[in-house]
């Protein structure tokens, strides 16, 4: 179940990050209602149900993505399958008047124009995106002000981290995405144009592939040796079992030629938010932050 559930985070990504001709080709709507009066609506990924809720709009969610469990409330609604492999049968018995997707999916776009369904497609890569994002769901359905109160408190909150950190040294940091317990080969990590990119340089942090091609490249273990990372944080949404963690450990040991591994900088982070880039981007942030300068938040209490 571990294994599944980072490949589909990877997998996400990934697929949201792929831009083409067919973006515009796409169709994107097949509206019978004014946009604004949507009462039925399907949040398609896991960060368009955290924006929805956030904006106070819960109660018009009728289907969530397979990977949608914040806010507690989702948990309750039915699940639509996820961005590669959606339900239309389920879609279509929950007569949705308004379906919101993170990235491109032609297909889908064509299911909802051919069952008369508002269609909305919401690009997600860095932080900017995110703000455009909510200013977009919150202007199409009539909700404005909440919107902006809502960017303005992420933002807000991010900063509160980025004044603690930007005047201390920044520490070298290989993010990794996607490690399989027991091997190091097909790692993932996160490029430049990303919120996790973003993130980790206001966490006081300095990303040793920030000049790669590619929102979320594979790198090799020939690279890390040669950028010599300081802190390695690995993303496991959902954690690990103990006999996973200890493969885990065991296959950094095979590197100890990396300044991380030496001093046992190796951060294993499980919660749940951390992929998604949604309302808990600034929780994110601090968990960076404090693996990285964990001076800088002396006396204060965990996120």
């Amino acid at each position: 179940m571990l294994v599944l559930s980072i490949a589909f985070f990877i997998l996400f990504l990934s697929a949201c990050a792929q831009k083409s001709d067919s973006q515009s080709r796409a169709p994107q709507s097949g509206t019978v209602k004014s946009v604004g009066s949507a009462q039925r609506i399907v949040c398609a990924a896991p960060s368009v149900t955290e924006f929805v809720f956030a904006l106070g709009l819960g109660e018009r969610v009728v289907g969530v993505s397979d990977f949608s469990t914040y806010p507690s409330e989702a948990l309750t609604k039915p699940k639509i399958g996820g961005l590669i492999n959606p339900n239309r049968e389920k879609i279509t018995t929950l007569q949705p008047d308004l379906l919101i997707l993170q990235g491109q999916n032609e297909s889908l776009a064509r299911f909802c124009q051919n069952h008369r369904i508002r269609f909305l497609p919401i690009e997600i890569n860095s932080l900017d995106d995110i703000w455009t994002a909510i200013y977009t769901i919150g202007r199409t359905l009539n909700v404005e002000g909440p919107a902006h109160r809502l960017v303005q408190k992420i933002k807000e909150d991010i900063q509160a981290i980025k004044n603690k950190t930007q005047n201390l040294p920044p520490k070298r940091v290989f993010l990794t995405l996607g490690h399989t317990p027991g091997d190091l080969t097909g790692l993932m990590t996160s490029g430049p144009g990303t919120f996790l990119h973003e993130l980790v340089s206001i966490a006081g942090g300095e990303n040793i592939f920030s000049d790669v091609r590619g929102l979320y490249p594979q790198v090799s273990k020939e690279s890390l040796v040669k950028r010599q990372p300081e802190v390695i944080i690995e993303a496991i949404p959902g954690g690990v079992p103990e006999d996973k963690l200890f493969l885990l450990e065991k296959d950094w040991k095979q590197l100890p030629m990396l300044p991380a591994v030496r001093s046992g900088n190796i951060h294993y982070l499980k919660d749940d938010f951390l992929l998604i880039p949604g309302v808990r981007v600034a929780q994110t942030v601090r968990l960076f932050a404090e693996i990285l300068h964990p001076e800088a938040f002396d006396g204060e209490p965990d996120a």
